[in-house]
């Protein structure tokens, strides 16, 4: 694919809709843990936002910023959180209770669904879904983050 403009703002809403989608395709299920393939993923929007004209002598994290973009790794966690709360409410076929259990006790701090890891012998799911899902959700509090949730996840 070809675009002839150099326009910044018009190659980062390519990218956007052209390669972002291949890079977080499948994210809940492959999510890279390991730090080579997390470079390596990340590499595709570094070397992308360095090419664009005006922006190579700023670092990654301003070029981000004044395209607007968010890292992919905040765009996973992003992801994660979204196909929890499908996962909780029922706006998915996937039942959550093979994935964990659910406190719906209502405390006094945070929120009332309150997933927790069933018990595993091994370390080997301690990259998956639902074992990394499990404290960043169980971090938001009810009043502004599941709302923030349920309206991302429409």
């Amino acid at each position: 694919m070809c675009f002839l403009s150099k326009d910044p703002a018009t190659m980062a809403r390519a990218f956007k809709v052209y390669v972002r989608p291949l890079l977080e395709y499948a994210s809940q299920a492959w999510s890279p843990y390991k730090l080579k393939d997390i470079k390596r993923i990340v590499s595709v929007q570094r070397h992308f936002t360095k090419r664009l004209p005006g922006l190579s002598h700023l670092n990654y994290t301003n070029r981000l910023k004044s395209l607007g973009l968010e890292t992919l790794e905040l765009r996973r966690l992003h992801h994660d959180l979204i196909y929890t709360y499908k996962m909780l409410f029922g706006k998915t076929n996937m039942d959550c209770a093979n994935m964990f259990s659910v406190s719906r006790y209502t405390t006094n701090r945070g929120h009332p669904w309150k997933p927790y890891a069933n018990y595993c012998g091994t370390s080997l799911r301690k990259h998956y879904f639902c074992e990394r899902v499990l404290a960043p959700w169980n971090y938001l509090t009810i009043t502004n983050a599941l709302h923030s949730v349920a309206a991302l996840s429409r």
